[in-house]
């Protein structure tokens, strides 16, 4: 993202003109071998994910960014976990029930992250995928759910 580009991005006060483009730059960049090009990524989509008519638009990073979330860089991880937490924020819609899982799947190894904001963002996320996860799919995330109540607990306990 050009200078430039970035600045016409800022001005637009309908980002939906602008989201598709943008995305697909974001989405390259996230894909780069520079950390600092992933972070400068990943702190565009925070911003973007925080306007309601581009979070949906983000949703097709989904499978890219929990990718990341196995990522060492604990900033990286934050960040991700602030965009997931961001697109939840004004949800209307219930999550899949596969979907919610894959992504408990991946926060369980953040709660006991050297980084205790990492720690802090992921038991939050975590707690907001259990609470939209589509009724249906509440049975198949239980035995999960019941795994992560000990560690849940211990870091409960340990704050």
């Amino acid at each position: 993202l050009s200078l430039p580009c970035a600045f016409q991005v800022l001005e637009c006060h309908d980002m939906r003109e602008w989201s598709d483009s943008v995305l697909e730059i974001l989405s390259r960049r996230l894909q780069s071998k520079s950390r600092e090009k992933r972070r400068l990524a990943l702190r565009g989509l925070v911003v973007l994910s925080k306007d309601p008519s581009v979070a949906e638009s983000i949703r097709s990073l989904t499978r890219s960014l929990m990718d990341l979330l196995q990522d060492a860089d604990g900033e990286v991880v934050a960040l991700i976990l602030s965009v997931f937490l961001n697109e939840l924020q004004d949800r209307t819609t219930l999550i899949s029930s596969p979907t919610a899982l894959q992504l408990a799947e991946a926060l369980r190894p953040l709660f006991d992250n050297d980084n205790s904001h990492v720690q802090l963002l992921s038991i939050c996320l975590f707690r907001d995928v259990m609470e939209l996860v589509m009724d249906k799919g509440r049975r198949r995330l239980k035995a999960h759910v019941h795994q992560s109540l000990l560690p849940l607990f211990f870091h409960c306990h340990d704050e």
